[in-house]
């Protein structure tokens, strides 16, 4: 794939059409093609302008698109992501045009800012780069201790240099992850993490930080996810979590970390489809989220209530999970990127209990490609996008839609199913198809049959829940009984052999 596609692949409208804007302000001649190209792009018609134009021009339009979509996007990115390093760059950068203009009080000034947010969020390479200005300039004024900064700038680059060791720690476990991938050989984390921490000399007390164990705590999400069997991942980390909330480095700074950790522990848990402990979890995210006057409240509520209805849903309450979640969208613009998995979560609530035309409503909001939802959302929420849709529309007996939607589905995800062996997503997608041409109850009892042939089946705390839950489409099918019941039963029980 080129270079333009991947970059038209994950734009917004908003962001094309500012880029067509940006183009348009830029082109001094009335006959530039480059605007024609990225609109070819955005249909997918690239290959008719190279027939018009030939092989050379193209290659040259091109490139000079390709440039211009990088320009456009980094400049995007920087003005519209809010994050405070994008902050402190801004004021970094601010602050060494400001001494270019001879601005020099200004530009200090906006140093010893940049410098105390960093410390508190522990940007230390960005540090590093405040306290180079700093030193550059340090002969502006007579009253700066130039040694202070020369120590200052020491001991950052020794914590800089920890950071980077523990990011190296990591990336060295997650390669280890993919390769246990190919070759299906089991890793036990704890023992990993002991090798990795002496081999980069880790102690600890940076090992098992707040940070550290949110990245723990990713690392075994991702890997509950691609193998589909969460039942096996040890929580040991939260003993650690236990033991640093209360202490001093429970503090402001680390709460991002703090709260990301304890969402991502809940959402393991429920997956492990422990909904007490889950819950338990959540509340404790939700005490925290309080915190310093609620400051980090509104940027965590989504995942909190998403997570709870979930929960909600599957110890038997699915009113008032759709409830909580219906109360969360009505106060956001249904529109907005972060209430995606809320959405899908209801989506998923309506289905199981049948409300199908509310299904088909909030399924008709989700314009754009799976590509560009698996880049922004994940690909968990595509392919659960994908197996409600399909299921939806065979309940509304929309066959040739069905048909159309598992082939796309097969060519797209075809080969990651493939490559990950432990799910059985195309195989079960075969059935359902299948099934909707089983008509007669002879056939169906052939069905049973070759469906109890075809799935590899795991112990019931083994299989992952939503699996579970379109398993539980088909029980519900083939039994005559009423997918709700049916799929909190399964879940329960487990058995979902038939």
């Amino acid at each position: 794939m080129s270079v333009v596609k991947d970059l038209v692949n994950i734009m917004t409208s908003k962001e094309k059409s500012g880029f067509i804007q940006y183009l348009n302000s830029r082109n001094k001649r009335n006959d530039a093609r480059n605007i024609d190209l990225f609109k070819a792009y955005s249909n997918g018609d690239e290959n008719k302008i190279k027939k018009t134009i030939g092989d050379n021009a193209y290659n040259v339009l091109n490139k000079r698109l390709s440039d211009r979509l990088i320009d456009f996007l980094g400049g995007s990115a920087l003005d519209t992501v809010v994050t405070e390093e994008s902050h402190l760059l801004k004021q970094l950068l601010l602050a060494r045009r400001l001494f270019v203009f001879k601005a020099d009080k200004l530009a200090s000034q906006l140093l010893k800012k940049a410098e105390q947010k960093a410390l508190e969020i522990k940007q230390y390479s960005i540090l590093n780069e405040i306290y180079h200005s700093m030193i550059e300039h340090s002969y502006l004024d007579h009253t700066i201790n130039q040694e202070t900064l020369y120590e200052k700038l020491e001991l950052n680059t020794l914590k800089f240099i920890e950071q980077e060791r523990i990011n190296s720690a990591y990336a060295s476990i997650k390669k280890a992850y993919c390769v246990s991938e190919r070759t299906g050989n089991t890793i036990h984390l704890q023992t990993l993490l002991k090798e990795k921490y002496s081999a980069f000399n880790i102690s600890d007390l940076e090992g098992y930080s707040f940070q550290s164990l949110y990245q723990i705590s990713m690392i075994l999400d991702v890997e509950g996810f691609h193998t589909r069997n969460y039942h096996e991942i040890d929580l040991f980390f939260v003993e650690h979590l236990r033991k640093l909330q209360g202490s001093i480095e429970d503090s402001e700074k680390n709460m991002v970390y703090h709260l990301g950790l304890l969402y991502s522990v809940a959402n393991i848990l429920f997956r492990k489809k422990d909904f007490d402990h889950s819950l338990h979890f959540l509340e404790d995210m939700f005490v925290q989220m309080q915190r310093f006057d609620s400051k980090y409240h509104n940027s965590m509520i989504i995942r909190y209530t998403m997570l709870k209805s979930l929960n909600l849903n599957y110890i038997g309450y699915p009113t008032d999970a759709g409830n909580i979640l219906d109360t969360l969208i009505k106060k956001y613009k249904p529109s907005s990127d972060d209430l995606l998995p809320c959405l899908l979560t209801r989506a998923m609530i309506h289905f199981q209990q049948g409300e199908l035309s509310e299904v088909r409503l909030i399924l008709s909001k989700f314009q754009r490609t799976d590509h560009w939802y698996e880049h922004h959302v994940g690909l968990d929420w595509v392919l659960n996008k994908n197996f409600i849709e399909i299921l939806l529309h065979i309940d509304l007996d929309d066959i040739d839609f069905v048909e159309s939607r598992i082939t796309s589905f097969k060519r797209s995800y075809g080969k990651y199913f493939k490559e990950n062996k432990r799910s059985q997503a195309i195989e079960f997608l075969n059935l359902v198809k299948s099934f909707y041409h089983s008509s007669s109850s002879n056939q169906k009892v052939h069905f049973i049959k070759k469906m109890n042939d075809t799935l590899e089946y795991r112990p019931a705390e083994q299989e992952d829940i939503f699996l579970m839950s379109y398993y539980a489409w088909l029980k519900s099918k083939i039994e005559n009984t009423n997918l709700y019941e049916t799929t909190i039963n399964l879940v329960n029980s487990g058995k979902k052999k038939v």
